[in-house]
């Protein structure tokens, strides 16, 4: 059986796990497990006195669907499970609504870009931002 092409890059920087779909569009149940098994194999590869904090880059996906939503909230029970944080980061206008629209961005650390941090009205910014 043909082993099915990586769908995410993901690197270790020190304590950091840095995780990069490779896909424009985690849009079908099929590629949002594919992500998800890629990062829970490598989470699992790992002591957890290894791993402080695992970002996840959107930047390159310009759409999620209910299935990668629902990965990535799998990831991050297993994250904080693990001892670690999930962080979020690089999502596009697009993607940032579907977590606004779901109320997730409630539920995620999600790292703002300095053009994200630009666009709030002031009393949305935190005292590290201002």
């Amino acid at each position: 059986m043909p082993r099915r092409r990586q769908q995410t890059n993901i690197r270790i920087d020190d304590s950091v796990m840095v995780v990069c779909p490779t896909t424009k569009s985690i849009s079908t149940r099929k590629l949002a497990k594919y992500f998800a098994t890629d990062v829970v194999e490598r989470l699992e590869s790992l002591q957890p006195s290894e791993l402080r904090k695992v970002v996840v880059d959107l930047s390159g996906v310009q759409w999620i669907s209910s299935a990668g939503l629902n990965e990535l909230i799998h990831l991050q029970t297993l994250t904080r499970s693990s001892g670690a944080e999930l962080h979020l980061s690089g999502l596009c206008e697009t993607v940032r609504d579907v977590f606004r629209i779901t109320r997730l961005e409630r539920f995620f650390d999600v790292e703002l870009s300095e053009w994200d941090a630009s666009t709030l009205p002031e009393r949305e910014l935190g005292p590290s931002l201002s």
